[in-house]
């Protein structure tokens, strides 16, 4: 335990799949209008309703639809 390297908190972020890239990005800059489908990549998926992208575990079509 003691040759542990100690992450700095840019590493960190980017473990998480935040930091500098599009993943923590859950309102896009330019939203879809009504009715037109939105790529949200990293596993997200766009919820009309509540103009975000939100993770496909959290995504129901009585929420979002």
């Amino acid at each position: 335990m003691k040759n542990l390297k100690k992450l700095t908190r840019k590493d960190l972020k980017d473990l998480k799949g935040g930091g500098l890239n599009d993943c923590g990005a859950y309102f896009p800059p330019e939203p879809p209008l009504p009715g037109e489908p939105y790529d949200c990549g990293c596993n997200l998926m766009w919820c009309a309703k509540r103009s975000a992208c939100i993770h496909q575990n959290m995504y129901s079509p009585q929420i979002c639809e």
